[in-house]
Order: structure tokens, then C-alpha cells, then sequence
């Protein structure tokens, strides 16, 4: 039996999922031509578009340079978005510092009563019982009084996209077709970067990057001839780990030393790994992290955090002294 043949119209009909699918996300550059029906993606575009249209507004307003419109718009970013989640997130430790006694006091009535509880099984079961039972009630407190642990996060997690947004829009408007990813793979595989007309022809260059530049980076759209920015990035990068945790003197568990260590071993490769990475990336990173760290010295001048409360300790009793008085008066004599 033959099935019935369908139209053309019915292959033809374009779906219901492609109809959703907006404008902005299928839309060609100008430098592009089609030669197929369905136009090119352009998903990246569209999410670093906020990003594009500051570094272009800060510059056309100010009339500045590049290398000082970055510089800028940097510290833009810095003062309206970075510092208030950084302020909020201050408070957030002093508030948890603030909580330190109340979490002593109770983590000694929970030992004392799972003592009680599990006590005959052993040291080993004991220490386990009253380590659950105490995180479990440190979570509780830090979440009844708003500064849980998903709080503390809440800058990074909206700080790291934006800073990520920044660096792809600048990488773009240099006509680097390659991610961060790809170009830390040229550092290690010694490929050559792509020359000046085959950048000329990808989306959102910028020509006045190659001219407006400083210093011995004159243009901005390829990598520091004189390999001096990637690892100025990197000793910033050290400048704000290492110093900036002297800044904070708060103590670190054996998680955040481990996170630390290995931040530092991934500053120290930053400048081998960022050889081909543009230099107005680069400038813009730099900027950033040296912001960041003049801001980590503010909140400390201004928001300082206070040595916490420890346990009273018992008064160490010295030859001669006398305890009580009358006839229960005891002596001590050694």
C-alpha cells in the first residue's frame, strides 16, 4: 500500500520553535554574507551586546582614546556595579562576626548533650554526632539572621559575568575570532595570530583600536609585543591575593587555603597562558584588578572588622593566692 504524498508547503512550513527564535539572536552582522537560508547565530553577540554598547557610549562621550576610554569604563563598572554587592557583602561578615558568640555558647551545650546522647559508642561516634549537629545549627542561625552561605555568593556570581561580558566585547571589537580559551591554546601551541585583514572583516571591529593606544602597546587589538602586560596582569593577580588576605586578616578553613593555593598557581601561569590574548583586554584586566584591590583597602579603612570574641579562658590561680575567706579559705601553694 502506497502512503499519500505530501505536499511541499508541508516541508516547507517553517516550525514553531524556529517562529519564537527573536531577531536579534539570528541577525548577521554587516561585514557577513549569507549564502544559506538560515542565517548565522550570533548568540555571543547578543549577550555582550550591554557590555559593547558602554565601551562605545564612554568613548564617544568622553572623546578619549581607547587605552583611557577602557580605563574608564572599568571603573564604571567598579563603582556602580562591583562596589555596592561588595559593600553588602562587608556586612555580611561583620554580621557573621557579630554571631560568633552566640555560636560558641551553643556549640558547648550541643557537645555537652550529644555526650550525653551517643556518648557510650565512643570518641569517634561523639565527635562525628556533634560536628552534624553543630554545622546544622550554624547553617540554621546564619540563615535566620540573612547571612547564609548562597549570600556570601551573591556578588560573585553577579560580579564574574560581568567582568566576563567586558572581556569578550573587547576581544570581539580587537576582531579576535577565537575565545579565551583558544587563544590560552595559542600561547602553548605558538600559532600566529590572525592578521589585519582578516580581523577587518569580523563583527564589531573597532579601527580606531589600532591607533589609539599608549606606551609601547600602540595597538590594542593584538598581543604586548614586549610580552610586559601578561604579566603585569599576573603580579596583580598575586598583588590582590596575597596582600588583599592581609587586608581581610580574617582565618581561613582548610577549603578556602586549598581554593587559595590555587589561585596563586593560576596567577603565576596567567602571564605565559595570556601571551596572545589583545592588549586592550589586557588593559581593561589590569585596570580591574588593581581597582579591585584599592577597593578591598577602602572597605577595610571603612568597614574595618573587629577581632572576634573567643571563650573566656579560667583565671590561672598564682603562689600565695588566697580563695574564699574565714575558715573555708584555702591557700594555694604551688
Amino acid at each position: 500500500m502506497l502512503l499519500p504524498l505530501r505536499s511541499r508547503a508541508a516541508f516547507a512550513r517553517p516550525s514553531s520553535c524556529r517562529a519564537k527564535v527573536s531577531a536579534a539572536f539570528l541577525q548577521l552582522p554587516p561585514s557577513y554574507r549569507a549564502f544559506h537560508a538560515s542565517p548565522r547565530p550570533q548568540f555571543l553577540e547578543t549577550i555582550v551586546t550591554p557590555a559593547h554598547l558602554l565601551f562605545e557610549g564612554v568613548h564617544s562621550f568622553t572623546g578619549l582614546p581607547w587605552v583611557y576610554s577602557i580605563v574608564l569604563t572599568a571603573l564604571t563598572i567598579r563603582l556602580f556595579i562591583s562596589l555596592p554587592l561588595s559593600i553588602g557583602q562587608r556586612r555580611l561578615v561583620i554580621k557573621r562576626q557579630q554571631l560568633l558568640p552566640l555560636l560558641q555558647s551553643w556549640r558547648r551545650q550541643s557537645t555537652n548533650e550529644t555526650m550525653k546522647e551517643v556518648g557510650h559508642l565512643g570518641p569517634e561516634k561523639a565527635h562525628a554526632a556533634s560536628a552534624k549537629k553543630i554545622r546544622r545549627k550554624t547553617i540554621e542561625i546564619y540563615l535566620r539572621h540573612g547571612c547564609g552561605q548562597l549570600s556570601l555568593l551573591r556578588a560573585s556570581t553577579i560580579q564574574l559575568p560581568v567582568f566576563m561580558m567586558s572581556v569578550e566585547a573587547l576581544r570581539i571589537m580587537a576582531g579576535t575570532k577565537s575565545g579565551l580559551l583558544g587563544l590560552m591554546i595559542q600561547s602553548i601551541t605558538g600559532e600566529e595570530a590572525l592578521g589585519l585583514e582578516e580581523r577587518m572583516g569580523a563583527s564589531w571591529f573597532e579601527p580606531s583600536l589600532t591607533t589609539e593606544g599608549a606606551l609601547w602597546f600602540k595597538d590594542l587589538t593584538v598581543a604586548d609585543p614586549d610580552m610586559i602586560l601578561p604579566f603585569m596582569l599576573s603580579g596583580t593577580m598575586f598583588l590582590n591575593l596575597v596582600a588583599g588576605k592581609k587586608v581581610n586578616g580574617t582565618t581561613q578553613s582548610v577549603g578556602q587555603k586549598r581554593i587559595h593555593r590555587i589561585l596563586l598557581t593560576m596567577a603565576a601561569l596567567a602571564g605565559p597562558l595570556l601571551l596572545h590574548v589583545p592588549s586592550g583586554v589586557l588593559v581593561y584586566w589590569i585596570a580591574s584588578m588593581s581597582m579591585a584591590f584599592g577597593q578591598a583597602i577602602l572597605l577595610e579603612r571603612f568597614m574595618p572588622l573587629k577581632k572576634p570574641v573567643t571563650a573566656c579562658e579560667p583565671r590561672r590561680l598564682l603562689r600565695g593566692h588566697v580563695i574564699g575567706s574565714g575558715y573555708k579559705a584555702i591557700k594555694v601553694a604551688s
